[in-house]
């Protein structure tokens, strides 16, 4: 089946025939050896049914949604005893890893003579990036990536949070492992916090099966029907999305006080051609910089577009990473990864494209 048909039809057969996937608010399960289920927090019906939604979706056989997408990293390196994490990437997963429970490295994953040296005496690691990355659109070539870590018989893991398996599936690119903060897009309506991680190894799935049943963060019921439900238009979305970002980043090239503008289909940055051979859109994220002076006047002129944290949802969002999602991190990590006080991330909405950039335009001039 094609995409749009499996985000549908894939969830598997709903009890007395509903069409739409019930929500099984219910903690226990009586007849457990007939029926499968015995307890909400080991496996729930409308989790299952999420799940295949995924799976299917990512090409792969296996997928576990969490109750956030922190705690499906959690669950991801807790079954790793190295994890190898790309530099730049998302503040909360760098505070995560600098807790002390893991034994982490950050390096430059997207450079190959790095991470093969970062890999060298370790077996089995797990090599963690995002493509494209939060928030300056790094992309990371999967497939050569896949290669240096499976030299050191490790473990490659891709964030496809900002894509989506609309537009890209790190698995059919080598990746062994998918994950998403399926609070953004796979939701895709500011009403849900969830997390998932896919995978074609069932070893690694019985292990996070585990990991999850004995710390209790498994997506609820209710989570679980309103991120399959959200999931059901995600092709849809993801192509309303990919047309905004293109027309705003358009109109950002013709404004003198944008800096510099970060989207991974930038005809003029190199890694665009890595992303347009393994993915089928440029997404809905743009990051531009601006003189820090500007950043207070550019967000206090929206009126459509919110000053908020996250992205990936019908509405337009704008965040300011130095000092939100990116917080966490030393002024100096925040210079290394090229985060500016100047830097503002964009998350194009699925409004009309006119709009979007006329509430960017309520500040020219100011």
């Amino acid at each position: 089946m094609e995409l749009d048909t499996l985000l549908i039809h894939s969830g598997g057969s709903n009890a007395l025939g509903a069409v739409g996937t019930p929500i099984f608010a219910t903690s226990t399960f009586a007849d457990a050896e007939e029926n499968g289920y015995s307890y909400t927090r080991t496996s729930n019906p409308t989790r299952t049914a999420l799940e295949r939604v995924i799976a299917a979706a990512e090409r792969c056989r296996f997928a576990l949604a969490f109750a956030s997408g922190l705690a499906a990293e959690d669950a991801l390196f807790s079954c790793f005893d190295k994890i190898i994490c790309a530099k730049d990437t998302y503040g909360g997963t760098k505070r995560l890893l600098k807790t002390g429970l893991y034994n982490a490295e950050f390096v430059d994953t997207s450079d190959h003579e790095e991470l093969d040296s970062a890999l060298r005496g370790t077996y089995g690691a797990l090599v963690f990036a995002e493509t494209p990355a939060n928030p300056l659109m790094r992309i990371t070539d999967i497939r050569k990536t896949a290669e240096t870590a499976h030299t050191h018989h490790a473990v490659l893991a891709i964030d496809n949070t900002f894509l989506s398996p609309a537009l890209q599936n790190p698995i059919l690119h080598g990746a062994d492992v998918c994950v998403h903060s399926a609070t953004k897009y796979l939701g895709g309506h500011h009403d849900s916090i969830a997390g998932a991680v896919a995978t074609n190894s069932r070893d690694l799935a019985e292990k996070l099966q585990y990991i999850r049943n004995t710390k209790g963060n498994a997506l609820s019921p209710f989570e679980s029907f309103l991120i399959k439900r959200g999931m059901e238009t995600l092709a849809l979305r993801m192509a309303r999305h990919c047309e905004n970002a293109r027309a705003v980043f358009e109109y950002l090239k013709t404004r003198r006080d944008v800096r510099r503008i970060y989207y991974a289909g930038d005809p003029e940055n190199a890694e665009s051609a890595i992303n347009a051979a393994q993915a089928r859109g440029a997404g809905g994220m743009i990051s531009f910089e601006v003189d820090e002076n500007r950043v207070e006047t550019v967000i206090d002129s929206l009126e459509t577009i919110k000053f908020a944290e996250s992205l990936g949802g019908n509405a337009s969002l704008i965040t300011h990473p130095y000092t939100q999602t990116h917080a966490s991190l030393t002024a100096e990590e925040k210079e290394a990864c090229g985060i500016t006080k100047g830097l503002l991330r964009l998350s194009c909405g699925a409004e009309a494209a006119v709009d979007i950039i006329k509430d960017l335009a309520r500040s020219e001039g100011k």
